[in-house]
């Protein structure tokens, strides 16, 4: 009888295992998933935190703009409003809904002063950002612009109902030619939350580097750089993934996403 109960026991306990290795699969899949995603969502307006205050009054730079937005200025006080709702173009674009509201202060920023960007019933297919970006300018040379990311809740929501808090505190650094963004680099670190509710830390190192090709296409993605997420799990051992960034020559950006049980995924853009 002993042996009987023994054998079921084993076969129970084999039994379940796969299926405890598969749920452990799917919350690391996912939560590689999220990373990419909360990723992609800070770099996709970044570009415009470079951008002078006049800029925005010239035909050709504003229509150049992804998403195609209409823009008015408040000369009093020096702030651009990008309206996704009123495109400026014939052809309507899908994709962004929403307005971003870029608060300068100043018409030519000096060092210490800060840029502020407000996001209304913002999204961008689908995912909404709830907040301010906030970043202080800490060296203005000719030819290159230095800022601080100084952001303390950004929140991301996910279509699906859920979101993430995110605390960046990267340094953003931008390579101009004649008012012109042609070089765009981050390295630092961020802290936030996660859909689980589990708490975060991001290390950029080596930087993520987005090169003038690639910050014409309508969402800008790096051509090279690392992060590493470490996500503390309630009641478990920290996990570690790494995002991974590469491009071809024609621009075509690819992260690889490696998870902490040692799975590979890839994604595009």
């Amino acid at each position: 009888m002993k042996r009987i109960i023994t054998y079921v026991s084993l076969l129970v306990l084999f039994a379940c295992q796969p299926d405890v290795n598969r749920d452990l699969q799917i919350n690391q899949s996912f939560e590689g998933e999220e990373a990419y995603w909360a990723s992609k969502s800070l770099d996709e307006h970044l570009y415009l935190v470079f951008q002078p205050w006049a800029l925005f009054d010239e035909e050709s730079f504003s229509d150049s703009l992804p998403g195609c937005p209409e823009i008015s200025r408040d000369t009093a006080a020096f702030t651009v409003t990008l309206n996704y709702d009123r495109p400026g173009c014939t052809e309507v674009p899908v994709g962004r809904k929403g307005s971003i509201t870029l608060e300068y202060g100043r018409e030519s920023p000096t060092e210490g002063d800060t840029l502020r960007l407000t996001f209304t019933d913002y999204e961008r297919e689908g995912t909404a950002v709830v907040g301010q970006r906030v970043f202080r300018f800490t060296e203005l040379l000719s030819g290159e612009i230095t800022v601080a990311e100084l952001t303390d809740s950004l929140r991301l929501l996910h279509p699906e109902g859920s979101s993430t808090r995110l605390k960046p505190a990267y340094l953003h650094r931008a390579t101009m030619e004649s008012n012109k963004l042609i070089e765009l680099s981050s390295q630092g670190q961020m802290q936030g939350r996660n859909w689980s509710g589990n708490a975060f830390e991001v290390l950029v190192d080596p930087q993520k580097l987005q090169s003038s090709a690639c910050l014409s296409e309508s969402l800008p993605r790096p051509a090279s750089g690392t992060e590493t997420w470490t996500i503390h799990r309630t009641g478990g051992n920290p996990v570690t993934h790494e995002l991974v960034y590469t491009t071809s020559d024609a621009c075509e950006s690819k992260t690889t996403i490696r998870l902490d049980e040692g799975v590979d995924m890839e994604k595009t853009p």
